[in-house]
């Protein structure tokens, strides 16, 4: 009797999804783009402006700290408001002061970078491999022919007799010298040779000769500017005499910039370090002796530990490089601590969008909303790539764990998202001072953030692993990639424009409802009036949480999918359907309020039922809205036409179905069909389909699988 095969365990590939080092050096961007943002904002801003400006600021706050201390509840119509009372914001900035800051600064860390390998060869004096050594050329051309690298140039540094190798170089002008004790070993141990040659070409195939000098130069140029901005966000406070919540936000401003002037040097580590990991796996799938790898690594490792420890370590140890090279598993994780940092950066970034003053003569009153909205988009759609990244890794590298891969990584992001972007931002610190809080409401709008976190990770992992079975269909993919990128950065914004600013709404609601009420009160009821407040985005960005990965599984090539997405359609249309006779015999039964509730609670019914449906492909969440928001679409608006179109047979005075009635009924329909299919632990999660054991037929004459 013939078996089954069995299953094939897919190998990890480290280069299947885009490197650590990406999102690393990615980290390091970022913060030095932001360091310089802040610098050129409190730096550079305060001296352009005159005496007069600068005594209308000071003016300007302490009538904001004035009028919010003496808030009581809403303005009323015999009272103003705050922006009545001090008018607009007095500081006028133009927007070529932060964008001329970061061009400057990114010009010079181009130059050094283009510079700097000259430098390096002329100062180290290393030597050019020419004709005396015409086997060791033609054996190291053979190498970078087997590693498919980009034409490099070879020195060799002949005193040395240590056996390494150094790859440096800019765009097309690529270097690698060979050690003086390297060369020795062409001979005596061809296969250390080899290995120590191809790590070094991983280097030039990895482009991490460009992101190393780049690394190295933005780490060098970003350090003195973090050192000038640190004081300047207390200082202004100091020298103007400002009242509490100006030294509040002030000393916030600092601590931001302090928390920055860790994370670029520890980026910058992190990034040197990370490539030696992914050069080593390189060079292990060209080499043909793996083990000459291994047996570098344990002549390397010493077997002591520094005091400083593994965050400040340029290079990994050689301990730490043989046990990745055995198992790549760490190559597909990112830590708690790494994603906490990419937090903290997106955070300063949110914090000086929306706190940028660049756009108040422009733009007049509509600068705030400006703000706030540019603020999210950018954020928004840099944390759909983070999460992206992270549910890419999750799928390649570990089927079936997504959950404990995605956990750490996305707690730490909400944790980072609070501390750069809430407790450390001068408008929250200053909201809270004027109002009398002392920030208790901190921990669980981090749980908030971390929980939103991770549940956008897994809902990322899920759409993701649907749009991979049918992309390689796909005929236009830059297309449709962009049209992804837009409308994940809208669903991340949308959120983000009401989990950002629930710190401030919680402020607004203890100078409305008291200031001795606790925190937490005015915290939740902060977040549920601001909930309301911002509806349309919430709705906007739940409906593409489930219009996603429907549109991923309607052009996916597994065999059901479709037919999955059809049967969902149809059993709303026919719940519509049946819906639209009981909407209609209430109608002329003279109850029609009681046709939206019945409505209601037919959607609940539908939804949790369509949700806890086995299926092989899709998402339970979005099938459930997919079912009910058809079924409530059709149930409202087709009883409506046929209300007026039996009435006009009837004889009577023939009108046209109400517009703003339809519109409100499929809107709060749509809403509801939301609500149930995302707070309903069997709608959102579903159920699995049940696998069938394979068996072989039953009967005397069967002798193998049938042709």
């Amino acid at each position: 009797m013939t078996s089954p095969p069995p299953t094939e365990v897919r190998q990890r590939d480290p280069f299947a999804v885009p490197s650590g080092t990406t999102l690393r050096f990615g980290l390091l961007v970022l913060s030095a783009t932001v360091v310089v943002m802040t610098s050129a904002a409190q730096q550079i801003g305060p001296r352009l402006t005159g005496d007069a400006t600068r005594r209308a600021l000071v003016a300007y706050r302490a009538c904001w700290e004035r009028e919010n201390r003496e808030m009581g509840g809403l303005p009323t119509n015999d009272t103003r408001s705050t922006v009545e009372v001090c008018g607009a914001d007095p500081r006028v900035i133009g927007l070529w002061v932060p964008v001329t800051a970061i061009l400057v600064f990114w010009l010079l860390v181009f130059a050094v970078y283009w510079l700097l390998p000259a430098w390096r060869l002329r100062r180290r004096r290393y030597v050019p491999l020419g004709p005396e050594l015409p086997d060791a050329v033609r054996a190291l051309e053979a190498l970078r022919d087997r590693a498919g690298a980009e034409p490099v140039s070879w020195y060799a540094q002949p005193l040395d007799p240590r056996v390494s190798a150094l790859a440096f170089g800019r765009w097309r002008r690529r270097y690698i010298v060979l050690s003086g004790g390297l060369l020795a070993l062409r001979t005596t141990r061809p296969a250390t040779f080899e290995a120590v040659v191809l790590h070094e070409l991983a280097h030039v195939r990895n482009r991490d000769v460009d992101i190393s000098y780049l690394t190295i130069a933005a780490g060098r140029v970003a350090l003195p500017v973090l050192l000038l901005t640190l004081p300047g966000g207390i200082g202004w406070p100091l020298v103007q005499h400002e009242g509490t919540g100006g030294l509040v936000s002030g000393a916030a401003s600092s601590l931001q910039t302090l928390s920055l002037l860790v994370v670029v040097p520890l980026a910058r580590r992190s990034v040197l370090r990370s490539r030696e990991f992914y050069a080593d796996a390189r060079a292990r799938q060209w080499t043909t002796a793996p083990d000459a790898l291994r047996s570098l690594f344990d002549a390397g490792d010493t077997g002591r530990r520094r005091l400083t420890g593994t965050l400040l370590r340029v290079h990994p140890s050689a301990r730490q490089r043989q046990a990745v090279l055995d198992d790549p598993a760490p190559l597909f994780r990112s830590g708690f601590w790494e994603l906490f940092a990419v937090g903290c950066v997106l955070g300063a970034l949110r914090s000086d969008i929306d706190g940028t003053f660049v756009l108040n003569s422009a733009l007049g009153e509509w600068a705030d909303a400006v703000k706030d909205h540019a603020a999210a988009a950018v954020v928004g759609v840099l944390c759909a790539a983070v999460v992206g990244f992270l549910a890419l890794r999750a799928n390649e590298g570990f089927a079936g764990a997504t959950r404990s891969v995605l956990r750490a990584p996305a707690w730490g992001l909400g944790c980072g998202l609070a501390l750069g972007g809430g407790v450390l931002d001068g408008t929250t610190a200053w909201a809270l001072a004027t109002t009398g809080r002392h920030g208790v409401a901190f921990l669980p709008w981090t749980v908030l953030l971390a929980l939103t976190a991770f549940v956008a990770a897994r809902w990322m992992s899920a759409t993701v692993r649907i749009w991979q079975r049918g992309w390689p269909h796909r005929r236009h993919p830059v297309l449709t990639l962009c049209a992804l990128a837009a409308a994940l950065g809208l669903l991340f914004g949308s959120a983000l424009f009401w989990l950002m600013k629930l710190m401030v709404a919680e402020a607004l609601m203890a100078s409305i409802i008291g200031r001795n009420t606790p925190e937490i009160v005015s915290f939740a009821l902060g977040t549920v009036t601001d909930a309301a407040a911002r509806s349309p985005y919430l709705v906007c960005a739940a409906t593409l949480a489930a219009l996603l990965p429907l549109l991923g599984q309607a052009s996916s090539s597994y065999p059901g999918a479709r037919f999955e997405l059809r049967r969902t359609v149809g059993r709303g249309m026919l719940w519509g359907l049946c819906l639209v006779a009981g909407v209609i015999l209430l109608e002329f039964a003279g109850i029609t309020g009681v046709g939206l509730l019945v409505v209601a609670v037919a959607q609940l019914v539908l939804a949790i039922k369509n949700g806890r449906r086995p299926r092989g492909c899709g998402l339970a969440f979005a099938h459930a809205v997919l079912a009910t928001a058809v079924a409530g679409v059709l149930a409202i608006a087709g009883a409506d036409t046929m209300v007026s179109l039996l009435n006009c047979w009837a004889g009577d005075r023939c009108a046209a179905p109400s517009v703003t009635y339809m519109a409100l009924g499929i809107g709060l329909s749509t809403l509801f069909a939301l609500s149930v299919a995302a707070c309903v632990p069997s709608t959102r999660k579903g159920r699995a389909p049940r696998r069938v054991m394979w068996r072989p037929p039953a009967g005397p004459y069967w002798y193998g699988p049938p042709r």
